[in-house]
């Protein structure tokens, strides 16, 4: 706009300048530029609204359209599910590759999915059955949590994976100003319904992008490597002997660690013997501690050796996620009566 009235000023102090005929012609032509200048200063802010409010509808999710939006981003890529079917068979490939091109052109990506041992994980399941929606989930953060080792450091920093556990409502794909959004039908899976691709500062953008901030800042919601491994002390008779991180799986309000990490303070000492002092309170059987003792699996425990081993293979894959390291050691970590006040 600003060009046109440059250019309209000049038009009309050379229209001064001369006489006659040229005289009127610029005269009218730098009228008439001054009006399409300001008619343009009027109604493109009209225009641009209305473009924004726009929503385009599509039929289903596009994979491919998808991860070439996300290469080719530069300021903000956020995801929001449950399981993200973007990191399954072939596509997986393609938008993990996106992903580190947005975070080479300096994007911020976020990815919020879904706890998979949360209740609204298996209210899901239930409504897409036979999808096993935890095993769908385990797998994405697996993937997500291999990439991110493979980054820079500087990359980690903005390649951000929480995990919330909440009723999901919407799914979110953005890519810097622009999302693909749809809802969770029952009976299929939500990549094969209808998307609405918005523009954030829209209305509905706004709405979506407020409940992806409030879910992404929710007290319950916790970053991938709390998923991963909870960080442990292990301790003989109040002498720390150990720290280290520990893989776990969930099963039913019990908590089963893998020991390889600690195998030689258990060669050492014995299980009975050692004290597990965890860096975050861990809820187990309904009762919140940090100190516990260790339990053996073995092929009489309920669960049994196997089906613990079975859990870990699903959460973390046949090899850990850290190589290959030392063979499993399937452990259940027992509260300390004592901590609860118990006798």
């Amino acid at each position: 706009m600003l060009i046109l009235l440059v250019f309209a000023a000049i038009l009309l102090l050379w229209a001064r300048l001369t006489t006659g005929f040229n005289s009127d012609l610029l005269l009218n032509i730098g009228a008439a530029v001054v009006m399409v200048a300001l008619s343009y200063a009027v109604f493109d802010p009209i225009f641009e609204e209305l473009r924004r409010s726009r929503v385009e509808e599509h039929p289903s999710f596009d994979h491919d359209e998808f991860s070439g939006h996300v290469a080719g981003a530069s300021d903000l890529v956020t995801v929001m599910d449950t399981g993200m079917h973007m990191l399954e068979g072939t596509s997986r490939g393609r938008f993990l590759e996106a992903v580190r091109m947005a975070l080479g052109n300096g994007a911020t990506v976020r990815v919020l999915l879904l706890d998979p041992d949360s209740a609204a994980a298996s209210q899901r399941a239930e409504e897409i059955r036979p999808v096993d929606v935890r095993r769908v989930i385990q797998d994405n953060l697996r993937h997500l949590y291999e990439f991110a080792l493979t980054l820079s450091p500087a990359h980690q920093a903005r390649f951000q994976v929480r995990i919330y556990d909440a009723s999901p409502s919407i799914q979110m794909f953005r890519w810097d100003d622009k999302a693909l959004i749809s809802f969770f039908p029952i009976g299929v899976r939500a990549s094969a319904s209808p998307h609405l691709e918005v523009y954030l500062e829209s209305p509905l953008g706004e709405f979506v992008q407020g409940r992806f901030d409030d879910l992404w800042r929710h007290a319950s919601t916790r970053p991938l490597s709390d998923y991963v491994a909870v960080p442990v002390t292990v301790f003989h008779r109040d002498t720390p002997l150990r720290s280290c991180g520990v893989h776990f799986v969930l099963v039913e309000g019990a908590w089963f660690i893998d020991g390889a990490p600690m195998v030689d303070q258990l060669t050492d000492h014995g299980t009975g013997r050692l004290d597990i002092v965890s860096a975050r309170p861990l809820s187990i059987d309904g009762r919140i501690g940090r100190n516990f003792r260790l339990a053996r699996v073995d092929g009489d425990s309920v669960p049994d050796r196997d089906s613990v081993l079975r859990m870990f293979d699903a959460k973390y894959g046949p090899r850990q996620l850290d190589g290959p390291g030392r063979a499993r050691l399937a452990m259940r970590l027992v509260p300390r009566r004592e901590e609860y006040g118990l006798t």
